[in-house]
């Protein structure tokens, strides 16, 4: 993680508040990852080992090793809580030899031989179709995530600053940033943006009300005594 701070003049106060900040940022994205990884052991368990289920969704979402190992040591954790509750597709284990004559394989190879094979031919739109959920709900994390720090720092810098900051501090790769950046400012544009001209501006200035205006109708046309 990036220093936040390295060009930035903020109070010693607001930076530990930031420092909190980011760790909560961290943990939200974390317990996203960890929910949709456990979405797609259930999905796809009984079908595909649970360690491959997890390398596959690492791989997916191209996240670092340091964040894979995170993930999937929290993913792992939390299944073993789970599965005291709630029926699980079976944790079987499954060594596949991937160097044979030389030949290396990756994961993702492997599993889209399987998918052409023995698996079913829908499990490949499943596994297309959980990813592109998990990256809409990570991106919606980022931009709850973007408020906070808008909201923490709006005495002390700019909205887009913050936003920058809390993209800078989390590393949030360019394209995932540039949408972060558009959809916060977006929702911040609801509350911060004026409601438009008003009553009296759209009728030349004068206030009268609707029912003034159609009493003087009233009273015009009505005839004269």
């Amino acid at each position: 993680m990036k220093n936040p701070f390295s060009s930035k003049d903020i109070s010693e106060p607001v930076r530990r508040r930031v420092e909190l900040a980011i760790a909560l940022a961290q943990e939200r994205l974390l317990s996203t990852h960890v929910d949709h990884a456990l979405r797609l052991i259930r999905l796809i368990g009984d079908q595909v080992p649970f360690e491959n289920a997890l390398g596959i969704y690492t791989r997916l979402l191209r996240l670092t090793d340091d964040e894979a190992r995170v993930i999937t040591t929290r993913a792992l954790a939390t299944l073993g809580e789970r599965s005291r509750v709630e029926v699980w597709p079976e944790l079987t284990t499954e060594v596949v030899e991937e160097e044979r004559g030389g030949n290396r394989r990756s994961l993702l190879d492997s599993m889209r031989q399987r998918l052409r094979g023995r698996v079913r031919d829908d499990l490949r739109r499943w596994v297309e179709l959980a990813a592109a959920r998990t990256e809409v709900a990570l991106l919606e994390t980022h931009v709850e995530n973007a408020l906070n720090f808008v909201d923490l720092l709006e005495k002390e810098q700019g909205v887009t600053e913050s936003v920058e900051l809390y993209l800078d501090a989390l590393e949030v790769r360019e394209s995932v940033a540039e949408m972060t950046y558009y959809f916060t400012l977006a929702r911040l544009a609801d509350r911060l943006l004026p409601n438009g001209p008003t009553e009296a501006a759209k009728h030349g200035g004068r206030k009268d009300s609707v029912e003034e205006r159609k009493l003087r109708v009233v009273e015009t046309d009505s005839p004269r005594s």
